[in-house]
């Protein structure tokens, strides 16, 4: 029992916890990804509504 419980142990330490952490790493990459995506979308759709206006401006002058 007592040798059964080391290698369970043994195995969450080796295997379980370097997986959870690989996968919180790749999380948080994914995360900040898509954070820069949606703020790259944001800019460029600001541009874009400055662009019109600015365009609609000078048609209109």
């Amino acid at each position: 029992m007592l040798i059964t419980l080391y290698f369970f142990y043994y195995y969450s330490i080796s295997t379980v916890i370097p997986y959870f952490i690989e996968i919180k790493k790749i999380r948080n990459k994914k995360l900040d990804t898509n954070f820069k995506l949606i703020t790259n979308i944001k800019n460029d759709l600001k541009f874009n509504l400055w662009s019109i206006n600015y365009s609609y401006k000078q048609f209109i002058k």
